[in-house]
């Protein structure tokens, strides 16, 4: 799947930050301040897209893709 040239600003906003280092829905939705629902689903469409992936499932931690790195890296000034 290609990488969608739709992105919203949250999306851009949860990129960026996953870049930096892994985060949580729930620390990522304090950092943007955006409901952890509304979080969860840019996540969820995030993944579809390969941009982001779990670190480690069970804690719901999650990070940049090595796709999230190079489309955030080309998009981000």
């Amino acid at each position: 799947m290609d990488t969608p040239s739709d992105l919203n600003d949250t999306d851009r906003e949860i990129l960026t930050l996953l870049a930096k280092g892994r985060e949580t829905r729930g620390s990522l939705a304090d950092q943007i301040d955006k409901h952890e629902n509304y979080i969860g689903e840019r996540l969820k469409w995030l993944r579809v897209y390969d941009l982001v992936r779990y670190h480690h499932k069970e804690t719901g931690l999650y990070e940049i893709s090595d796709k999230g790195e190079e489309w955030i890296s080309k998009t981000v000034a």
